[in-house]
């Protein structure tokens, strides 16, 4: 689909598996929400590793951007994702990501903090994850906007939503509070979420 179509209709979901599938090898859960309208992207990164004592499990909040490579639209060209990632203030996980025109796979060459020094993943595989879901409702396995009668956007922002909450970052979650009210009008069912989102920045910027 082309930029500016994805524009035109809004936000939509993308999770990608990042890895390997050699013995010893970290895997990367990718999960973002992408706007167009900003060319960013924002979510979560999930990497384990159960060869190592003890196993890696590491939880990051990821926020960046994504550019065009080549003339658009293009059937020949990549997309550019570069983000970092956060647990609580400190940035433990930097990510390039370079996909196919239609979002459907590429290379990723990622770094994570695994306690006091930095670990660097290169050139390895992402593809789209058959298991993206929502706790509202069953998204498509298909990057791109989901069109459906009545759409419940909650789909989009909910998972993104509780995750923000939970993890008390007061900058992630005003980001989020942002993209959700460039659609609130649109989409009303969004408005019990937003609510919530509000709530807890107001707690937190009364601390």
């Amino acid at each position: 689909m082309s930029d500016t179509a994805q524009t035109d209709i809004g936000l939509f979901p993308v999770s990608y598996l990042i890895g390997n599938d050699l013995a010893g090898a970290p895997t990367l859960l990718l999960n973002l929400l992408v706007a167009p309208p900003t060319h960013s992207v924002t979510g979560s990164a999930h990497i384990v590793n159960q060869s190592l004592h003890p196993p890696l499990n590491l939880h990051s909040h990821v926020h960046g951007q994504y550019a065009y490579l080549g003339v658009v639209p293009t059937n020949e060209g990549r997309i550019l994702i570069s983000a970092q990632g956060h647990n609580g203030n400190t940035t433990n996980f930097k990510l390039h990501l370079v996909l196919s025109h239609d979002w459907k796979k590429g290379i990723a060459n990622y770094s994570y903090l695994d306690g006091s020094k930095w670990v660097e993943v290169d050139n390895v595989p992402a593809k789209l994850n058959p298991e993206l879901k929502s706790r509202y409702f069953p998204l498509p396995l298909e990057p791109g906007p989901v069109i459906l009668p009545n759409p419940p956007i909650m789909a989009l922002y909910g998972v993104p939503i509780q995750s923000a909450i939970a993890s008390g970052d007061l900058a992630h979650m005003k980001t989020l509070a942002a993209y959700a009210k460039q659609q609130l009008d649109a989409q009303p069912q969004l408005r019990k979420e937003l609510d919530a989102l509000k709530a807890e920045i107001t707690k937190l910027d009364r601390k």
